[in-house]
């Protein structure tokens, strides 16, 4: 045997791991075999190895995979009806913000091994905001993706009312609320805890708002300062179960502006 063959005759692994590698060394061994078979068996060797590889790569993915959708199934089991925090007062509606959906829902999609990310990636053809997405899992599978977010720089009228700074601001922080409920099937609604009644969504009628003009004006109150106390764009934008309070407290306000003269 050769110098060449007693080497390779070392690198090769016991014949009980596996059969093409005993065959190997078998031909090895045989100092009649040609050249040419040598190399069409190495070739076959490194092409098993491949495929060796590959399979094993494949059921690693697959076990991630499937652990991925394990998981997100018992996460979605576990997570609760996000509480509607805020009201929007152009529709009349409330909604939970950013901050109610990740205080309620986050600790229980990290426990369950996930992490979120999100990261704005230009705008689309029609001025669109695109935010890539991205759920990863503990045991290694990932799910991304884009979202195109329709760009918030215009009143309910359709007048512009936000910087450019700002209409970016709010698009991307109304893109995450939006895919992070999207991608987990969060839900929000409102809080029924205890025995009270749903809060009144409509708006005051239009002889309240007259009431609520005469007595702004009767207090010395501002108007504008009053619409940004209560979160509203126009006196007749105020929620009706709100009315009585705010009767009150101006009532409150203008006492208050008597005693101070």
């Amino acid at each position: 045997m050769n110098a060449l063959a007693r080497q390779e005759e070392r690198n090769i692994a016991p014949a009980h791991e596996a059969p093409m590698v005993a065959m190997f060394e078998r031909v090895l061994m045989d100092p009649n075999v040609p050249i040419d078979r040598l190399e069409k068996l190495l070739e076959m060797k490194y092409h098993d190895e491949d495929r060796q590889r590959q399979q094993a790569r494949e059921d690693r993915e697959y076990a991630a995979k499937t652990s991925y959708f394990t998981a997100m199934s018992a996460c979605q089991k576990a997570l609760p009806v996000v509480v509607k925090n805020r009201r929007n007062t152009h529709t009349r509606s409330n909604y939970a913000d950013l901050a109610a959906i990740e205080e309620q829902a986050m600790p229980i999609i990290h426990a369950h091994g996930f992490g979120v990310s999100f990261q704005p990636d230009g705008y689309n053809e029609i001025g669109e905001l695109l935010i890539r997405w991205e759920v990863s899992h503990a045991d290694g599978y990932v799910r991304n993706g884009i979202g195109a977010i329709p760009v918030d720089g215009a009143g309910a009228k359709g007048g512009v009312n936000k910087t450019g700074t700002q209409a970016f601001g709010s698009t991307a922080t109304y893109g995450r609320r939006y895919l992070l409920c999207m991608l987990f099937n969060i839900s929000t609604g409102d809080d029924r805890d205890g025995n009270a009644a749903p809060e009144d969504d409509s708006a005051i009628s239009a002889e309240q708002a007259t009431q609520l003009r005469e007595k702004i004006d009767a207090v010395g109150a501002d108007i504008q300062r009053f619409c940004n106390r209560w979160d509203i764009e126009a006196l007749p934008d105020l929620p009706a179960s709100k009315f009585r309070d705010v009767m009150v407290s101006l009532d409150r306000f203008g006492q208050q502006q008597k005693q101070g003269a």
